[in-house]
């Protein structure tokens, strides 16, 4: 099923670790080992965690679905990414790389807040912050359509499959959409990819 697809294969895990991949891999000519470092800290813990909290039975989920059940897998996360973030700040990497695990740190404590009262989708977050990132980074029509056609897609499998209701999904594409503007103006744009790392 095509909804399946959108919400397994482009789940907020693999997209926040493609991410990071692409902007060390943009910016950094040593971009490995900081790409390694992040996606580590900020995919594969919280993914780890998601499933040990459903083995566990304290999720229903990997997803979390369920915003009552999201605390103890917030704060875990949170806490790796801050050591993420510690290592990646000890590196010799670009200010984009640093600047992006800072843009974590500060977008996993407005999704803890917001988990307070309201339920937001990650998987919409994740691929809006992906979609303007991507095309702003490699400005082509057809990473523009793509990246679009990912966006569209996950947020339509999240309502789709009754994960999400359509405020949730457009709540989280709403504030990916300005995570990734502010970390575009902060940062002054991303280089072109034959300046740095993509050469």
């Amino acid at each position: 099923m095509l909804a399946k697809f959108f919400t397994e294969v482009l789940n907020p895990f693999v997209l926040v670790a493609a991410l990071l991949t692409f902007v060390a891999w943009l910016t950094d000519p040593s971009w490995g080992q900081t790409a390694s470092i992040a996606v580590f800290f900020i995919s594969i813990v919280p993914l780890a965690t998601s499933l040990v909290l459903v083995r566990l039975g304290k999720a229903t989920d990997k997803y979390i679905r369920h915003r009552t059940q999201r605390h103890t897998f917030y704060a875990i996360t949170l806490g790796s990414i801050l050591v993420g973030a510690v290592l990646v700040f000890a590196l010799d990497t670009s200010t984009e790389a640093r600047w992006m695990l800072v843009f974590a740190v500060g977008t996993m404590l407005v999704v803890m807040a917001f988990n307070r009262r309201l339920k937001i989708s990650m998987h919409s977050l994740m691929a809006a912050l992906c979609a303007v990132i991507f095309s702003t980074g490699l400005p082509y029509i057809a990473v523009l359509v793509m990246s679009l056609i990912v966006w569209a897609g996950v947020s339509w499998s999240r309502v789709f499959l009754a994960r999400h209701s359509l405020i949730e999904v457009l709540s989280g594409s709403v504030l990916g959409s300005i995570v990734a503007v502010a970390f575009l103006t902060v940062v002054g744009g991303l280089p072109s990819p034959w300046e740095c790392g993509g050469e």
